[in-house]
């Protein structure tokens, strides 16, 4: 084969790898989209912050949390009831409950974390942190009700003529206690915040943060928000390979259906011009009609191009699915080098087909010229001249 052929059977590959990139990515972001998978992933990531490594689910780490996401403590389950946190969420399509939000602000994450600790009997919300972290007892209500029933006992066998000054201090003190233990427990019958525990090594990494602000609120929420986006980092890109992953197996189903078998195709492109040049013509004027590239987020809301997309592919399934499969080749690994091609996704094969597609037209005036002399004589006296 010629360079010039050999070219045109690379271009023609890549159109194909293009087309079902893009319809792959299409069919993702719908399932995606319909099980709320960004959500799932998100309380996954979550759920590795606020949970110690025996208490979170594997299954969480695979695709298969794209569709279902398992929760692993009270703490996390604490954090998605908060109602700054709870109504994010939009009701999903195939959910039995309500969906999980596909996003949470820094800010709202550290403001539903410290929300969380500060909630105790303490009237200093510092001190009802340091008493969620471990640091100081929790404030007992029972022991401040034991108090009370102590100084009422002794408020009793006084006598309120030969001890006036005893019995108003008593009095006095009895009345503040009482008033305190009203409005804890008042407090505490106006919470809406659901009980948990935090997990010893959740636990460690918050306290140290705590430290580390030195018991200043606004101190610690700006450290927790650093936390948060630091493992926003690693959550973005678990979600990105189990994406990968699904439009593979999507890719595969789509090679298997349309017998889309990259080895079997490049064999036949080799040796039938027409059907190179058919690939070649398709892909110079899908690049003209695209020339600001290939964007599968975007591409996927307009039916205008999904159409255009479907309409190109259907124009070469014929082509493709009437190729017959060989002796010589292995059963199915054509299909896989196609489901691997695919999960490479659209944009990468647009930005390289469009490459090669520049370099052969850069190719073809000097094969055109060697063709007809007096075309390069033209040339020639053009530049001279």
């Amino acid at each position: 084969m010629t360079g010039l052929v050999v070219l045109d059977v690379f271009i023609s590959l890549i159109f194909i790898f293009l087309l079902y990139s893009l319809f792959a990515t299409t069919i993702v972001e719908s399932v995606t989209s319909s099980f709320g998978s960004r959500g799932k992933n998100l309380l996954a990531g979550i759920d590795r912050m606020l949970s110690d490594d025996g208490n979170t689910n594997r299954f969480n780490y695979t695709f298969l949390n794209l569709f279902i996401a398992f929760r692993g403590n009270g703490f996390t389950e604490a954090f998605y009831k908060h109602p700054s946190i709870k109504f994010l969420a939009q009701k999903g399509l195939v959910s039995l409950a309500t969906s999980r939000p596909s996003y949470i602000a820094p800010d709202r994450f550290s403001a539903a974390i410290i929300d969380l600790l500060r909630s105790g009997d303490y009237d200093d919300e510092g001190e009802n942190i340091s008493a969620s972290l471990g640091i100081i007892p929790r404030f007992d209500l029972k022991e401040l009700q034991g108090r009370i029933d102590q100084l009422e006992s002794d408020i009793s066998q006084l006598d309120a003529k030969k001890d006036l000054f005893e019995f108003e201090a008593f009095s006095e003190e009895l009345a503040y206690l009482k008033g305190d233990l009203q409005k804890k427990a008042n407090r505490s019958s106006a919470e809406i915040l659901q009980p948990f525990t935090i997990d010893k090594e959740t636990n460690y990494q918050l306290k140290s943060l705590w430290y580390d602000a030195a018991n200043d609120i606004e101190k610690f929420k700006a450290l927790i928000e650093k936390w948060y986006n630091e493992q926003m980092d690693r959550i973005v890109g678990w979600y990105k390979r189990k994406v990968t992953f699904l439009t593979f197996l999507i890719g595969l189903g789509l090679a298997i259906a349309f017998k889309v078998d990259t080895i079997l195709i490049a064999s036949d492109l080799s040796k039938n011009e027409d059907m190179r040049a058919m690939f070649v013509a398709g892909a110079t004027e899908f690049l003209a009609q695209h020339p600001d590239g290939v964007d599968a987020e975007t591409f996927t809301k307009q039916k205008q191009y999904m159409d255009s997309v479907k309409s190109e592919i259907a124009k070469y399934n014929a082509v493709l699915s009437s190729q017959k499969e060989e002796a010589d080749t292995w059963p199915g690994f054509g299909y896989l080098i196609t489901a691997f091609a695919i999960s490479l996704g659209g944009p990468f094969w647009f930005d390289l087909l469009n490459k090669l597609v520049k370099i052969r037209s850069s190719l073809q005036m000097p094969v055109a010229a060697k063709e007809d002399p007096r075309k390069a004589d033209a040339v020639e006296t053009k530049a001279v001249g």
